[in-house]
């Protein structure tokens, strides 16, 4: 018994290791907050860690039998060992896959986009500097208006295949040259905190934050497939000064 604890045990910690820096990529590169949960970041490495933690202790407690030759010990441990990482592995290039890679005006929302909302062989379709999907957390875009009834239509049966305006890649362009449009759109944020006065604090903290008052500033819906909240905006360029939990759309 005292061997299946202490083998147990150490590979507990070594699992445990592992995914202590898998989360620092995770969460500190590709799901920076507060898109560990709009993008559905949080769920994913939560469940891949609870099985990662659990099964490979588990099965090395069970095959950690003293009367074993070592050299079948050794054989049956690494064996749990190549499943798990290969396991672990591709758990975490699913993360990878989920991760957000762009915020995206459209419309009326700022709308979060993941790797894999995106069709490849659309990409190329993309202005060249954004041909290429970050790895270091998401990047501001906006999705621009249709520039004729031609890609008007096109636009609308690529959204009837669930491919919004913001997941096509031809739409993108700068943040910047919409940033009116968005500011535009935008509400006061007065509204926000008649309809949730419990989210005063948080909003006067993101405007402390920033040196912003907060009669100035306005918040936009902001959308995934996983959840949903506001973004605060302030002047200059619609900057970004927070997010907060609770239902834009009202």
């Amino acid at each position: 018994m005292s061997l299946r604890v202490r083998a147990s045990g150490l590979h507990f910690l070594i699992s445990a290791g592992i995914a202590l820096l898998a989360s620092l990529l995770v969460f500190l590169v590709w799901y920076p907050s507060p898109y560990s949960t709009l993008a559905g970041g949080l769920a994913l490495f939560a469940m891949l860690v609870g099985i990662d933690l659990v099964l490979g202790p588990v099965l090395t407690a069970l095959v950690a039998n003293p009367s074993k030759p070592h050299a079948e010990l050794r054989r049956d441990i690494a064996l749990i060992v190549l499943v798990q990482l290969l396991a672990f592995g591709y758990g975490m290039y699913t993360i990878a896959i989920a991760r957000p890679v762009h915020l995206v005006f459209e419309v009326d929302r700022l709308q979060v986009v993941t790797a894999a909302d995106i069709e490849p062989l659309q990409l190329g379709q993309a202005l060249p500097e954004y041909r290429q999907l970050p790895w270091t957390g998401p990047t501001l875009l906006a999705a621009r208006k249709s520039a004729s009834q031609q890609e008007m239509l096109r636009g609308l049966d690529l959204g009837m295949q669930g491919l919004d305006l913001a997941m096509q890649p031809e739409r993108w362009v700068s943040y910047a040259s919409y940033a009116d449009a968005v500011f535009n759109k935008a509400r006061p944020v007065k509204l926000l905190l008649e309809k949730f006065p419990e989210q005063a604090d948080a909003v006067r903290a993101a405007a402390a934050r920033h040196d912003v008052a907060p009669e100035n500033m306005r918040f936009l819906p902001m959308t995934s497939r996983h959840a949903s909240g506001v973004a605060l905006l302030a002047l200059p360029d619609a900057r970004i000064l927070g997010y907060l939990p609770v239902d834009g759309f009202f």
